[in-house]
């Protein structure tokens, strides 16, 4: 694990602007630092060693080619037996990398399972290879001007050396207000852009090529679905899986959020241990987000050494600003905060490896959206059924405007709208979510009905690339949630950027190519049957954890918002700056945004805003945090 930067270009002075680019992402690779360059490029890592400690020092070279990368390859060693590779080259994954390059060209991509971002420079035609894993785990940046290509693990060293006036894309902004983070090869900073998860990139003669390398398995296997599975395979695929990637020469620790998906983890990871595995959990000082009851349930019952932080609304806002430069992003709400207080933590307890449960929902159906889109489908078939109140209140048993009668009926008003359903209504289940975009983006200098189109095009690009078109309306659900929120907001701002600002190295069983295939393979209405989410994989281990784990819904993670900034009579010092500067920005709504500062700071208020609110403020707070790291990246 690791930071990459490098440069394509003829500048005499390659080497020195890779050293600052990868100076300005040491904490993703404090141990070693390498840069290899010639006359045309200059490529290096900041090394976080966590495999092959004593040879795994990279960037490496040929007479052909330069190659570096951040992340894992967990099936490397079997890759060294499938293709009979030399042992003695080949005693570190950046080694067979090289060699299997060699052997496939961009090919040898579809060959690797683990979390990556690899470079590699064709000496001889001048051009780079960049490769991004297929859930978009590892981040990988580029921005092109007239003279160099400039590519890094994080977009800060790219603005720091490249010359150009960078500013906040407000197509960022109009993403985020809509889908809640960015999509395809969009990123928050104009003219930077992503390779996009499962892609790679090529740059040659000034010009730069996109190629999707990897098909979902929904996809691939869309006619070759179980209607029975025993739950022993499921326990024994996710074994592997956690298994898979145990490679580690330093050690692991886990996450414990209180769900069946971190506990099913640490569950395996304590089976597989011969001493007490380090856990880890978030808890809230606000009861109302506060889940440690459960933590220290699973903790307890697997006898591990238990590790808690409490979080407070001033954690929220004294950390915030330092959470936007390491996530270099726009975000729609604060969660991103207790993670990065919780990686520092795990990083303090001088562990490097941490197993988490991201990729679950996803994989296994637990989120409320695929239950949402099957009841809102339901409805639309028999649109008298009385049973509809009944089934929204028991989905959303924690929400009050499920649960008040009088709310209900306003709520399921609102509801009606989007019951309309079609076979070639491809983005039918994000309809709700995605309608609060033209509140959202009145925060902001948006001509939101102009703009709409054109997001829904954006969309339907990504999905259209990825043909979705035959599946059911579930695995379409999954797909959009992996092309969306997975990718870029809950394995990039909650996930990688700050786990490695803290020189903290992320593991997702989940979303190992091990257990992607087999599950894949599942019926949906198996995996969660009508409105029982992630059934299969709860009954995988029910005879295994506490059964108040094992039968407790999903409880969606969460942080104080808006209210953790200014209240009616506190006022934090981000929240301040902000509110003394917001009027200098051009991207805000400054009435918009005067009301909803008020309407915040009004003791009438409730102390758990609406959605629509939180989402705009930090947003807001997000874009002028942002702006400012920008100008002081450039300085």
């Amino acid at each position: 694990m690791c930071g990459i930067a490098g440069i394509v270009g003829e500048d005499s002075s390659l080497k020195s602007k890779c050293k600052k680019m990868l100076d300005m992402i040491q904490h993703r690779g404090p141990d070693d630092l390498k840069i290899i360059n010639n006359k045309s490029f200059a490529g290096g890592t900041a090394r976080l060693s966590i495999e092959a400690l004593s040879n795994g020092l990279q960037p490496i070279e040929d007479n052909n080619y330069i190659i570096g990368f951040n992340g894992e390859i967990f099936n490397y060693k079997k890759i060294i037996s499938k293709f009979n590779l030399n042992k003695k080259i080949c005693n570190s994954e950046i080694s067979v990398l090289l060699e299997l390059f060699k052997i496939k060209k961009e090919k040898f991509v579809n060959y690797l399972n683990g979390q990556f971002a690899i470079f590699i420079f064709d000496k001889k035609k001048k051009k780079i290879f960049l490769f991004r894993d297929p859930y978009g785990i590892r981040p990988l940046y580029y921005h092109k001007n007239k003279k160099n290509f400039y590519f890094s693990s994080e977009m800060k060293s790219i603005v720091k050396v490249s010359n150009y006036n960078f500013s906040v894309d407000i197509k960022s902004i109009t993403q985020t207000a809509f889908f809640w983070t960015n999509i395809g090869n969009q990123t928050s900073i104009k003219n930077i852009e992503q390779v996009e998860p499962g892609h790679f990139a090529i740059y040659k003669d000034k010009k730069i090529y996109h190629k999707k390398y990897f098909i979902d398995p929904l996809i691939k296997n869309k006619n070759n679905k179980k209607n029975e599975v025993d739950p022993k395979d499921v326990f024994n695929n996710l074994s592997k899986s956690v298994k898979n990637q145990l490679q580690s020469e330093v050690g692991y620790a886990c996450a414990i959020s209180g769900g069946i998906d971190s506990a099913a983890i640490a569950y395996i990871l304590s089976k597989n241990s011969k001493k007490k595995i380090d856990t880890f959990s978030i808890s809230f000082k606000d009861k109302s987000y506060d889940e440690s009851i459960f933590q220290k349930k699973v903790s307890n019952f697997l006898k591990t050494k238990h590790h808690t932080i409490k979080i407070n609304k001033e954690d929220i806002a004294n950390n915030f600003e330092k959470v936007i430069n390491h996530t270099e992003s726009i975000l729609f709400r604060t969660a991103p905060v207790p993670m990065f207080l919780l990686n520092k933590k795990v990083s303090k307890q001088k562990h490097k490896v941490f197993f988490t449960g991201e990729g679950a929902d996803e994989m296994t159906l637990g989120y409320d959206i695929f239950f949402e889109n099957r009841i809102r489908k339901y409805w639309s078939k028999e649109p008298n059924s009385k049973n509809i109140p009944n089934l929204f209140s028991k989905l959303y048993k924690y929400l009050p405007q499920f649960q008040n009668k009088r709310y209900l009926n306003l709520t399921l008003d609102f509801y009606k709208k989007f019951i309309n359903f079609k076979n070639n209504d491809h983005i039918f289940s994000h309809r709700v979510r995605w309608s609060q975009f033209s509140q959202v983006s009145a925060y902001f200098n948006i001509k939101s009905s102009k703009i709409k189109k054109q997001l829904i095009k954006d969309v339907n690009t990504i999905l259209k690339k990825n043909n979705i078109f035959s599946l059911n309306s579930d695995e379409k659900c999954q797909i959009l949630e992996f092309n969306t929120l997975l990718s870029n907001y809950l394995l990039s701002s909650q996930g990688d950027r700050v786990s490695m600002a803290n020189s903290v190295e992320g593991r997702y069983p989940y979303l190992d190519n091990n257990f992607t295939e087999f599950y894949s393979k599942i019926n949906s209405n198996l995996k969660a049957p009508e409105m029982e989410s992630k059934k299969l994989l709860r009954e995988a281990f029910r005879n295994k954890l506490p059964k108040e784990i094992i039968n407790r819904p999903k409880i969606a993670y969460q942080a104080p918002e808006a209210k953790a900034f200014l209240d009616h009579n506190y006022i934090s010092k981000c929240a301040k700056e902000f509110l003394n500067n917001y009027n200098k920005i051009d991207y805000f709504n400054k009435k918009n945004v005067k009301s909803l500062i008020e309407k915040i700071k009004s003791p009438h208020s409730s102390q758990r805003l609406g959605f629509r609110e939180n989402m705009g403020f930090i947003m807001c707070l997000s874009v002028y945090y942002l702006d400012k790291q920008i100008k002081k990246w450039e300085k």
